[in-house]
């Protein structure tokens, strides 16, 4: 999951004080995001190796409690997010969960993209700016091998559940792992 566009202005230019990412792989969103000037970031992820990896990777951010790292399957996101931190705090979320060809089990769903969005619509505000990645992926059919929601179009049942939080989101894309990669729902 790279970022290849400018997260620091994107948090400028919304007034962003917080960072939530799900999906951590090998911690490059979380690593761009702590060189931006967030108070604070916060990033789930499922696979308890990779967790590992990042909280000796970012074990000052833990430390000096800029940085949150919670091992879970990112369809709980809910538990983290429903408190006046995230209410009173706009937040960029970058959505990027999804089962990867690892042997993990333990997940919920292969993309949670719609419990997560469901999490964010109960926070309190709804105008968090909401990065979504891997459009590439999600335009085509079952993405990740996702089979439990049928044979739906995956892109616009996302921009319907977003705009059901605030029907005022516009979008447009960023760049990440190819260009315009990341579908970009701001206010």
């Amino acid at each position: 999951m790279p970022i290849n566009f400018n997260l620091e202005k994107l948090r400028q230019k919304y007034d962003c004080k917080y960072f939530f990412e799900t999906g951590l792989y090998h911690g490059i969103g979380s690593e761009t995001a702590l060189k931006c000037n967030f108070d604070k970031n916060f990033c789930v992820e499922i696979r308890k190796d990779l967790v590992e990896n990042g909280k000796k990777k970012f074990s000052n951010e833990i430390k000096n409690k800029r940085y949150t790292l919670y091992l879970d399957d990112s369809s709980n996101i809910k538990k983290y997010i429903l408190n006046d931190e995230f209410k009173n705090n706009r937040t960029i979320f970058f959505l990027d969960s999804h089962v990867d060809n690892s042997n993990i089990n333990n997940y919920k769903q292969k993309c949670p993209l719609f419990d997560e969005l469901e999490a964010i619509s109960c926070i309190g505000r709804n105008d968090n700016i909401i990065l979504v990645d891997d459009l590439r992926i999600i335009t085509k059919a079952f993405p990740w091998g996702e089979k439990s929601y049928g044979d739906i179009d995956f892109l616009s049942r996302i921009k319907d559940k977003i705009l059901s939080i605030n029907s005022d989101y516009k979008f447009g894309t960023l760049n990440g792992h190819i260009e315009n990669d990341v579908l970009i729902a701001y206010i």
